[in-house]
């Protein structure tokens, strides 16, 4: 029976491996696996990684399931006060149409437009007759939190949304993934997301039919994050329990240099 449990526990304890549980954001996620073979070589620590939104990093945390949230929005002040957190970098929101979408350029009065609804039609904006299919994001999902902030539009199910001529129409297809967010911008010709822009930038290598659109005529690039002219920038940030030491440590070490490249390379900017 002791030589069956030996086998039945988890692996990580039964040969004495730290392991730090690191949930959240999809956003971050692909940069911590990034630099986890790395972390693992200088520290002997193991980063299991997994997604499930900004949201759920922070209830999984204040809950001690897990060792390290990612969450890909700027923090409220009831959650800095109750947890300690480091900004790894940043990133901003790319608005994204198919490529056979001849639409450069949207505003934010357009985006308002579209996202309640107002305007249900390509053929607004001299583009194609067709009706316009919303793609949303889930309501635990930093990436919408930064979508509401910045229209003053709410998620259907927000419970700050009490006038109903702010919200989010309800037809909208609710992404949870960055991923499903791109492929079904890529499948629906007459669709529209929005979606990190390391993301959708790391993405489009592989030839997906997506297109980044200009916002008031400005693009999304690192110059123009960096210098404020387009409006939207949000952090990138590692939450832990202020006790935890290991998990410190490790958000601490995101800040090296062999790390903020690993940001960079990600196409998201540099917290230093």
């Amino acid at each position: 029976m002791q030589y069956l449990l030996f086998f039945l526990l988890p692996f990580s304890f039964a040969f004495g491996e730290t392991v730090l549980k690191c949930v959240g954001s999809t956003t971050i996620q692909p940069i911590i696996e990034k630099v986890a073979k790395k972390y693992k070589q200088e520290s002997g620590i193991t980063l299991n990684i997994s997604g499930g939104g900004s949201q759920h990093a922070v209830d999984y945390l204040i809950s001690n399931k897990i060792e390290i949230g990612m969450v890909s929005r700027d923090l409220t002040n009831q959650e800095k006060n109750a947890l300690s957190y480091i900004t790894i970098g940043y990133d901003t929101l790319a608005f994204l149409v198919n490529s056979d979408n001849p639409l450069q350029n949207i505003s934010k009065k357009d985006l308002i437009e579209i996202y309640t609804a107002e305007v249900k039609n390509w053929k607004k904006f001299n583009t194609k007759d067709e009706k316009i299919h919303l793609l949303s994001k889930r309501i635990d999902r930093g990436t919408l939190n930064i979508f509401e902030h910045y229209t003053g539009l709410f998620h259907p199910q927000n419970p700050k949304n009490s006038d109903k001529s702010k919200m989010i129409d309800t037809s909208a297809w609710e992404a949870g993934a960055n991923n499903d967010m791109m492929v079904w911008v890529a499948g629906i010709p007459n669709s529209i997301g929005y979606i990190s822009l390391g993301s959708v930038n790391a993405i489009k290598k592989h030839g997906l039919p997506i297109k980044i659109l200009e916002l008031d005529g400005v693009k999304p690039s690192r110059e123009n994050i960096q210098n404020q002219s387009y409006p939207i920038k949000r952090e990138l940030n590692l939450v832990f329990l202020k006790s935890n030491k290991q998990a410190a440590k490790f958000a601490e070490w995101m800040l090296e240099e062999y790390a903020q490249n690993s940001v960079e390379e990600n196409l998201f900017l540099r917290a230093k």
